[in-house]
This record gives structure tokens, sequence and C-alpha cells, in this order.
């Protein structure tokens, strides 16, 4: 008697035999070096994922990125559903010598998720398993916060996440990964216990590696801020959790008369030398039109502590506190992306431009008001500067300690635009240049390696500083011919 093929087995086949056809469908442009419809058969039955090519349904939906000033048209985009499907992606792309770029959520602000030759995309990797026994999580390469977040749900465990919740594992933790509770309990790449990572085919340590403080300390140490698709492919990440049962979550706003001195406050009294369980960022921008002056956050403790760690912030003219809640910070954390509304409220599927840098040094109040009266000469409403206070538990890991090596900072600033069309864009852009030099006579030169900007100047000390050296040793030992590469990728030490 024949056997009955399950309807995911007569999908995969479906979907091999389409892709047989394959080459005939391709656009003329990337016809010259596409493989064969044979060979994106051959590749979509080695994996458990799937192989989306340009004459495919999904394939519009799915090159794009989450910001969609990012427009690639990938020869292929191959979705690793298993650490197995990114070593046999990264042999395809090793035997057909095509360029790749490497995606878990899409939101590289300098676009780099994205190309014109292959997208390894591990966002079906996003199972995620607390072992409670070990007070650890282990979380694919693809989970986001939203899922990951919610895996913790009530169970009193906690890692420090970030506040946007379609934010995917890999890349947020290979870039540092700051959040609420990072003053309290670090940058997320602080809470790592291991990697498990594919490198280049034919590597002398094989396909695919376990880095931790005891095995592989080196590419550990590179892998906590050196960010993602520089020396291999991370497809799960084991992280140590720490119990944290409840937050109070807040969020104070002002009138523009009072925001100046209100940030004054914030970075005198709270940023370096506030309680660790206070976390927080600071919003300057617009919503439905109108300027909002907010800071919300979380306090990882009681409210009643809370309150009182903020008595300075609350006793200052026009000081309204609009967010009071008690909760899980999985319930916290969501609650406060969209309350006490959303920031910024562009229309959906608008570009965006991000540009941001870290700040050491003190502001005056009428520093700060140069920056308040900037944002609102904004020739859109929807642009925001948004500040993310360092200290506590940042700061007091030495900057050699990992690739992560912003640890003076007091605050990083960041200014976020949205734009229509291109001359709109062009406006938007020089706009975002102005604000952010109103406050770079306080900056240290470094610059939030999650956050990175295509058309910035000597990246490589702004990213890594005094830790590039080292990281291009490690480079040129796990990827000496820089397989893994993209514009402003690690480059090995002898080249």
């Amino acid at each position: 008697m024949a056997h009955r093929k399950s309807p995911a087995r007569l999908a995969k086949a479906k979907r091999i035999m389409l892709l047989r056809a394959a080459a005939a469908g391709q656009p003329t442009s990337a016809a010259a070096r596409a493989p064969t419809g044979e060979r994106w058969a051959g590749l979509e039955a080695a994996l458990a994922g799937n192989v989306v090519l340009p004459n495919d349904p999904a394939y519009d939906h799915d090159r794009q990125e989450a910001n969609p000033a990012f427009q690639a048209y990938p020869l292929a985009i191959i979705y690793c559903a298993c650490e197995n499907d990114v070593v046999v992606s990264l042999e395809f792309a090793a035997e057909t010598r095509l360029p790749f770029a490497v995606r878990s959520g899409g939101h590289s602000t300098a676009g780099y998720s994205i190309g014109d030759g292959l997208v390894i995309d591990t966002s079906l990797i996003d199972d995620v398993v607390l072992d409670e026994e070990r007070g650890v999580v282990y979380a694919g390469a693809g989970a986001n916060w939203d899922k990951f977040n919610a895996v913790l749900g009530r169970t009193g465990w906690h890692v420090p996440t970030g506040a946007c919740g379609s934010v995917c594992v890999a890349g947020f933790v290979q870039g540092g990964g700051y959040g609420y509770t990072s003053r309290a309990f670090g940058i997320q790449s602080d809470n790592v216990q291991s990697f498990r990572i594919a490198l280049a085919p034919g590597h002398p340590e094989g396909a695919v590696v376990t880095a931790s403080a005891d095995a592989h300390s080196d590419l550990f140490w590179a892998l906590r801020g050196g960010t993602g698709g520089n020396f291999g492919i991370v497809t799960r990440v084991c992280y140590r959790a720490v119990r944290l049962p409840a937050v109070w979550a807040w969020a104070i706003a002002w009138d523009a008369d009072h925001v100046a001195e209100a940030l004054t406050v914030m970075q005198s009294d709270y940023m370096l030398t506030g309680p660790d369980e206070l976390g927080f960022m600071m919003n300057i921008g617009f919503h439905r039109g109108q300027p909002v002056y907010l800071v919300q956050g979380m306090y990882a403790g009681t409210r009643a502590d809370g309150l009182s760690a903020l008595a300075a912030l609350l006793a200052l003219p026009s000081a309204r506190l609009v967010v009071d809640q008690v909760g899980s910070y999985p319930a916290m954390d969501a609650y406060l992306e969209d309350n006490p509304y959303p920031l910024p409220d562009q229309p959906a599927g608008t570009p965006e431009g991000k540009a941001s840098c870290y700040i050491d040094k003190p502001m005056l109040t009428n520093d700060w008001q140069r920056v308040v009266d900037y944002v609102a000469t904004s020739p859109n409403p929807w642009s925001l500067a948004y500040i993310e206070p360092y200290g506590g538990a940042i700061n007091r890991v030495a900057p050699e300690a990992s690739a992560f090596v912003h640890r003076s900072a007091a605050f990083n600033f960041v200014v976020d635009v949205f734009w229509r069309d291109d001359a709109e864009r062009k406006r938007m852009l020089t706009w975002r240049d102005g604000l952010l030099a109103t406050v770079l006579p306080f900056a240290n030169g470094e610059v939030y390696q999650n956050y990175p900007q295509a058309d910035l100047r000597d990246w490589s000390r702004a990213y890594f500083g005094a830790a590039y050296p080292r990281l291009q040793r490690i480079k040129t030992y796990y990827d000496p011919t820089g397989f893994f590469r993209y514009p402003q990728s690690i480059v090995p030490a002898e080249h």
C-alpha cells in the first residue's frame, strides 16, 4: 500500500517542482548570475525552510524590511527553519559565489539586512525555552521580543530586552542591546551565557560552534557588541535570567516651558548617579501634530520606591504622572509601546532615517532649550528626538570586557525622521543632521552600533573604539577571506 504524503510534504514537493522551472522566471538583470532551476530545487529539497524567488507571489512582501527606505531586489530569500538550514545556505552561497545578507528581523537602520544577492533569513528559528532550574533562557535567532517576553510571561524570570516588540534576538544582542531594565541588569549582551554560531564553510573549527567564556572565548567576546554578520550567523543565544516578579511602569509629561529644566535635572541627577532600578527613555516629538515632552520607563521594584526615586522630576513645574501601572515586565513593556500614546505616529509605510551619538559631557538648561526649540522647527509632524540613559550596571562593566565599549556615556541621543517623497527626504535628513549638530559639542565621538549609519565617517572607531584591532584579529581567524561582508563589516587584520 502506498503511503500518503502529508500536506507539508506535498507543499514542499510542489515548491521543488516549481523551482525547477525558476530560471526562466528570473529578471533579466539577475538571470546571468542566477543558479539553474534544478539548483534552486536542490536547495529547497535540502531545507526544512524554503526558498523565495522573484517569481514567487510572496516575493514582494518578503523582500521588504522594517524600514521601507531600503528597497532591494534579492536574487533569492532563503528562509531557514533550523540550524542545519543555515549551514546549507552558507554552503550554497559559497558554491555559487553569490553575495548574501543576513537577516533576523530586518531592522538594520542602514539597510544591511537586505541586498541584491541572497538573503539568509533566520526569522523562522524563533523558539524560546525557559529553563527555570538552571535560570537560563534559550532563544532562536529570529525570536522577537513580543514572543520572547510572552514565553517568560508571569514566571517572574527576566532578561533585559528592547522596547520594540518586533525586533529579533540575533541582530539586537550582537550590537549590545539596550532596554528599560539595562541600567539594573546591564546591556543585553552582558547577560549572554553562550552563542551557537554557523561559521564560513570549510572552517577548521567546524560548521557550527558554541562560543562562551569557556569555549571560543575570543569569539564570545567579539559577538557581544561586534554586530551581526561579521563572524558567522548566530542561530541561538543562551541568556542568564534574573528574578523580577513585577515592575512599576510610569511616564511623566511636561509643558514646553519646563521641559529643558526637566532634561537638565534628568542628566544631572538620574543618568549616571540615579538608582539602578530606574530605567527610562525621554521623548521630544509630536503626537497628532502637537508637541510632546514625555519621559517613560520602568522601576525594577515597588511603586512606592519608584515614586520616591522620581520625586525631583515630579516636583518640577507642570509635571504630570500620565502612566502609573504595576505588572510583569512583559506586560508593562507591551503597555509602554503604545501608552500613553505611540511615538512617533507617522503614517504606516513611511520611510525612516535615524542618526545618533553618545553624550558624556553635562548639558546646561540653555543647551537643552536649543534642542527643544530645534525640534519645534521640524518640517513635518513625525520627527522625534529620544534619549536612552546609561549609567548603572551598563557603565560598571569595563569597556574592554566585550566588544560593546560604550561604558562612559551618560546617554545615547537619537534623532528619527520620516518622509513621503524624495524632496521631503532631503529636507528631513538635512534637518536631522542639524538637530544632531546641536549636541555634538557634548558627544564623545562614539555611536551605538545597533543604530548603524551608512554615511558615518570613521565608523570603526565610532562603533568599536579601541576594540577594533582585536575584532580584526578575531575576524582573521574565524573569517580570513571576508566571506561575511557588508559595507561596514569588520575587515580581517591582514587586509
